[in-house]
């Protein structure tokens, strides 16, 4: 029996999938490619799944992952991505299967691709990124968090950990943010903050692209 790691990409119309519902696709998608996997053990039987970070309502990605345990230790980890596609819907595409190397308690990070646009139309995307960027140079940033003690004021300034814009025409940017069990910031956390600032209504298309652990290394 050897422990792996399915990397997918979701996008599209499945993005609006709740995590828990792509917690059930996946396991149809199991069960339907006939993979010899580890199931529980007692009166209710289940594969056994699991997520390392659990993606945001509404989030694309091109990073999510999710681990089972396989019993044929001979098993070709090449053929899982074929298998398990021809069993899912449009949207959710497996690209790799691993065996794992870094435990989910391991992340610390994840990048995110984000497009902003003023739904009302009364600010241009360049006048847009302008503000976004003075937005970022205010000493703070403070927003309420929710957290298991209830609500707490945060400088989510100091949790920026990289910005790169991609294009002020479009109000396009690369932002690496705290993710994982000790600490994960929503970027949505960011962008209401912003929101409130230009007194504007923003659409953001989000999209993860890279899920990391300490040093910036990939998470594998």
């Amino acid at each position: 029996m050897k422990n792996v790691r399915v990397f997918f990409e979701k996008h599209g119309s499945c993005k609006y999938i709740s995590h828990l519902d792509t917690n059930r696709v996946m396991l149809r998608a199991i069960g339907k490619s006939r993979l010899n996997i580890w199931y529980t053990e007692g009166f209710n039987r289940h594969a056994y799944i699991t997520f390392a970070l659990p993606l945001s309502l509404g989030f694309a990605s091109t990073c999510e992952s999710m681990d089972f345990r396989i019993l044929d230790d001979d098993e070709d980890l090449s053929s899982v991505p074929e298998r398990l596609n021809a069993c899912l819907p449009e949207g959710i595409r497996v690209y790799r299967c691993i065996e794992s190397v870094h435990k989910p308690a391991d992340i610390e990070s994840a990048e995110y691709d984000i497009t902003l646009e003023d739904t009302s139309d009364n600010i241009s995307a360049k006048e847009l990124s302008d503000k976004l960027n003075a937005f970022l140079e205010l000493p703070e940033i403070l927003v309420d968090k929710k957290t298991k003690k209830g609500m707490k004021q945060v400088d989510l300034k100091q949790y920026i950990l990289d910005f790169r814009m991609k294009d002020p025409e479009k109000t396009s940017f690369t932002l690496t943010l705290p993710a994982g069990a000790t600490l994960n910031i929503n970027p949505n956390l960011l962008i209401n903050a912003f929101a409130e600032y230009v007194s504007a209504e923003l659409y953001a298309d989000i999209t993860r692209t890279g899920v990391y652990i300490k040093g910036g290394e990939d998470f594998a």
